[in-house]
C-alpha cells in the first residue's frame, strides 16, 4: 500500500492496535497457560490483515529499520545483565560454547541446504537464509523458558545459547547481506575480516557505554526513573555510534554491555544502584517485546505467505526434528549432562525477535534491488519463528515434565 494513501487517523489506529493487541496477548496468555508468544504471533499477522495502518514499514518509511535496530538492542542489553546475573556453571561453560560456536554453524549450514533444495533460493540468498533462522534469543527463549520453569542449570544454558546466537546471527547476516548487494559474494577472507571488525566495534563500544552508565547512575544517585533514562540513554547512544561504524555491531555491543555492567558494577559496589532501576527496564522490555512481535509479524501478507507455506513448514520441521536434536546431541558429549538433560537441550530452538527483524529490514532492500527470490525471504522466515514458537512453546512444558528436569523434580 501507498504510505500517502493511509489517512492519520488510520495510521493512529493501527499503532494504538498494535500496542493494544500486545498488551492483550501478554495479559491473557497466562490464563491460557501458554506463552504469550503463541498468541501474538497470529494476532500481529490477523491485525496487519484487518487493518490497513498496523503496516509499521509504510507509515515509519525509513525510520523503521532504525527504530526496530534500537528497541532490538535494548532488549538484548537487558538480557545481557539477566544473564550475568544468572551465570553458566563451570562445568557447563565448555558446552556452552560449544552451542554457540560450533553449534552455529552446523544450524547454518542444514539451514542454507534447506534453503537452496526445499525453498528454491539461490545460494547467496539461502546462505542469508541461513544466517538468519540460526539466531534465537531471549525474546523467545526467555519467555517460554520461564513459562517451563526447567532446572537452573538447563536456563541458564540455554539462555547462554539463545542471547549469544541473536547478535552473531545477525552480523553474519549483515555481512551476507552486503556480499549480495555488492552483486557478488565476499571473499572468505574479507567475510572473516569484516565479522572480526564487528566484534572488535562491539568490544569497544560496549566497554565504553558500561563505564557511562556505572558513572553515571552514581552520578545521578538513587532513583529507578532518573536511573532508567541514563542506562538507556547510553545503551541508545553506543549502538548508535556501533552501528554507524559497522552494520549491526550495535547489537553485540549492547549484549556485551550488559555483561559488562554487572560485572563493573559488582566489582565497584555499585549493584544496588543499577538494580534500582531495573523493574522500569524490565517493564520496558516486556512492552517492546509484545509490540515488535505484533508489529513485524502484521508485515506478511497471506498473499506472500500462502504459496511458500509447505516448502517453510517442511524447513522448520526439518530444523526441529533433525537438525536441532542432532546438533544438540553432538555438542553435549562428553559434558556431565544426564541424557534427559541433553534430550532437553535438543528441544529447544524457537526463533524471535532478530530473526523477523533483520529479515524485514533486509528484505525491502533486497527487493528493491530485484534480487531472485527476495519477495520470499520474510514469508519463509516468519513461517520458521511461527511454526518454532508454536511447537516449542506448546511442548516444552510436558517434554520438560516428561524429562523430570522441571524445578523441583530432581
Amino acid at each position: 500500500m501507498d504510505p500517502s494513501a493511509l489517512t492519520d487517523s488510520q495510521v493512529v489506529l493501527g499503532i494504538t492496535l498494535i500496542i493494544a493487541v500486545a498488551t492483550a496477548c501478554q495479559m491473557v496468555a497466562p490464563r491460557l497457560r501458554v506463552p504469550a508468544l503463541v498468541l501474538l504471533l497470529p494476532a500481529g499477522f490477523v491485525l496487519g490483515i484487518l487493518v490497513p495502518g498496523a503496516d509499521a514499514q509504510e507509515f515509519l518509511g525509513p525510520a523503521f529499520g532504525p527504530i526496530v535496530d534500537l528497541t532490538v538492542a535494548i532488549i538484548l542489553f537487558q538480557g545481557g545483565i539477566e544473564l550475568g546475573r544468572l551465570g553458566v556453571e563451570r562445568r557447563d561453560r565448555r558446552t556452552a560454547s560449544r552451542l554457540v560456536w560450533f553449534g552455529g554453524p552446523i544450524t547454518w549450514g542444514a539451514a542454507t541446504l534447506c534453503g537452496m533444495f526445499l525453498l528454491g533460493f539461490p545460494t547467496s540468498l539461502a546462505l542469508l537464509f541461513g544466517a538468519i533462522v540460526v539466531v534465537s534469543g531471549p525474546t523467545v527463549v526467555g519467555p517460554i523458558l520461564s513459562y517451563v520453569k526447567p532446572e537452573a542449570r538447563l536456563r541458564n544454558l540455554l539462555t547462554y545459547e539463545g542471547v549469544f546466537l541473536d547478535p552473531l546471527g545477525a552480523l553474519l547476516a549483515v555481512i551476507l547481506f552486503q556480499g549480495i548487494k555488492a552483486g557478488q559474494a565476499a571473499s572468505a577472507s574479507d567475510a572473516i575480516l569484516t565479522f572480526l571488525g564487528g566484534l572488535g566495534v562491539a568490544v569497544v563500544a560496549a566497554a565504553i557505554g558500561a563505564l557511562l552508565i556505572r558513572y553515571g547512575v552514581r552520578f545521578v544517585g538513587p532513583g529507578r526513573a532518573m536511573g532508567s533514562q541514563v542506562i538507556l540513554g547510553v545503551v541508545v547512544l553506543m549502538v548508535g555510534l556501533a552501528n554507524t561504524v559497522t552494520d549491526d555491531a550495535g547489537l553485540l555491543a549492547a549484549l556485551l554491555m550488559g555483561l559488562a555492567v554487572v560485572r563493573i558494577s559488582r566489582r565497584f559496589g555499585r549493584e544496588e544502584q543499577v538494580a534500582s532501576a531495573q523493574p522500569i527496564m524490565s517493564t520496558f522490555v516486556t512492552m517492546a517485546v509484545g509490540v515488535l512481535f505484533v508489529a513485524l509479524s502484521a508485515l506478511v501478507t497471506p498473499e506472500s505467505l500462502l504459496p511458500l507455506l509447505g516448502p517453510a513448514i517442511g524447513t522448520a520441521a526439518i530444523l526441529i526434528l533433525v537438525v536441532r536434536p542432532a546438533m544438540a546431541f553432538l555438542m553435549t558429549m562428553g559434558s556431565q549432562m544426564s541424557w534427559q538433560e541433553r534430550m532437553f537441550v535438543g528441544w529447544m530452538a524457537p526463533r524471535g525477535i532478530v530473526a523477523a527483524a533483520t529479515a524485514a529490514s533486509i528484505a525491502t532492500t533486497l527487493v528493491s534491488l530485484r534480487i531472485p527470490g527476495a519477495e520470499d525471504l520474510l514469508p519463509v522466515v516468519f513461517t520458521v519463528i511461527t511454526v518454532t514458537v508454536l511447537v516449542y512453546g506448546l511442548t516444552a512444558a510436558p517434554m520438560a515434565k516428561a524429562l523430570g528436569v522441571q524445578a523441583g523434580d530432581t
